[in-house]
């Protein structure tokens, strides 16, 4: 998958300017001092998301060069973590403690959140993450990531198979992930209750990276009529090839996480004759010709950040933070912007599918929202309307 690779190549390159300051850019008061606001993402490691702060640090650069907020840049300080706890935990402190950041936004990272939270909690800094990973992403009182999530994801698909696609067989299928088997049970749980729907089948055995044969004859010996299952990238081809040669591509319905989202995904699934697969988007769809995306595209494009849907995060965690800045009155310091996401109602954004909302909560999961896509013939499909959970 060489367009991958590129892509990669591309944002890490984009990832590592971005700790350099941003307030050099035309159109503000040169004698003022920027506003620093930070990011700890996994640029390096297992699994990057270079493009995520990227994204957010071209949101900056726009706003700098239209005059910044009131004359006074916005300076990105990114750290990496390279998906060490450690490492999170001393770049989150650098950045408070020395750089005097006044919030952080357009994170993305394995590790961040669980690294941070208690932290972020102890100073009162808000972190809008671009793509929220852990399930303590969603667990923090000062933590409020942009996007679905893992958990809220699955339920979005398992919602949209069983109420929208009309299947009264959906059978859940867990691929083992450290942390994550038991919310997903529960998730399962709320999920049966709310719609009335009752799985046949559940399987919580399958390992990542191992033969999924077992698992997939399994479904079919259990009637299933749609199955959702986790995946990244890689494993959800795998799955899916497999699933074809068991002869079950047109048999069931064969849903999995917007992390299969991306257009190398799709190429792979059309040279292996695997089309047909459902995944959620966690904001507008990336590959749809909505108008909303004018602006999306042009931000990333100009700034040379690869346009995917990990970069909407970013992009759209940036613009939330920069709303809230310009409707703070006086300085703009770290106590005044917690204080003006505490005292906020909701921020629409035309890229979520619900308003942003923060307020006094200690737990935030503001997007729980998805359009649904599926891998056809000419590309990704937007097949359905937004998948809003309460």
């Amino acid at each position: 998958m060489k367009t991958r690779t590129s892509r990669l190549t591309q944002a890490l390159t984009v990832a590592a300017t971005v700790t350099l300051t941003l307030a050099g850019c035309s159109g503000g008061d040169d004698e003022a001092d920027p506003i620093r606001v930070g990011a700890v993402s996994s640029i390096t490691g297992p699994a990057p998301f270079p493009e995520v702060p990227a994204a957010a640090a071209a949101v900056f650069e726009r706003v700098n060069a239209e005059g910044g907020i009131d004359g006074r840049m916005i300076e990105l300080v990114s750290e990496d973590d390279g998906a060490d706890p450690a490492q999170a935990s001393q770049a989150a402190r650098r950045l408070v403690d020395e750089s005097g950041v006044v919030a952080f936004a357009g994170s993305a990272s394995l590790v961040e959140c669980s690294a941070n939270a208690a932290f972020y909690a102890q100073r009162d800094v808000v972190a809008l993450s671009g793509t929220g990973v852990e399930p303590s992403c969603f667990e923090s009182s000062h933590i409020a990531p942009v996007n679905n999530g893992t958990i809220r994801g699955y339920e979005a698909l398992l919602h949209f198979a069983s109420e929208d696609l009309g299947h009264d067989s959906v059978c859940p299928v867990i691929q083992e992930s450290a942390g994550l088997t038991e919310p997903y049970l529960e998730l399962i749980d709320r999920w049966e209750q709310g719609t009335g729907s009752e799985a046949p089948h559940i399987d919580t055995s399958v390992v990542l990276g191992d033969d999924p044969t077992p698992a997939i004859l399994a479904v079919r010996d259990a009637g299933c009529e749609a199955v959702v299952f986790n995946s990244n990238e890689p494993v959800a081809v795998a799955f899916m090839n497999t699933v074809d040669q068991q002869g079950l591509l047109d048999e069931i319905d064969w849903l999995t996480l917007t992390s299969a989202y991306s257009e190398d995904v799709h190429d792979a699934l059309a040279e292996q004759g695997t089309l047909g697969l459902y995944a959620n988007s966690e904001f507008l769809p990336f590959t749809s010709d909505d108008p909303e995306l004018e602006d999306w595209r042009t931000t990333l494009t100009d700034a040379d950040v690869p346009l995917t849907s990990l970069s909407m995060g970013g992009y759209v965690a940036a613009e939330i933070l920069v709303e809230v800045l310009e409707g703070i009155d006086g300085d703009i310091t770290n106590e005044s912007v917690t204080a003006a996401f505490r005292d906020l109602d909701e921020v629409e954004h035309p890229l979520m599918g619900m308003p942003f909302t923060f307020g006094d909560a200690t737990a935030h999961n503001p997007n729980r929202s998805s359009m649904m896509v599926q891998a056809a013939e000419d590309g990704w499909e937007t097949v359905s309307d937004w998948v809003r959970l309460p």
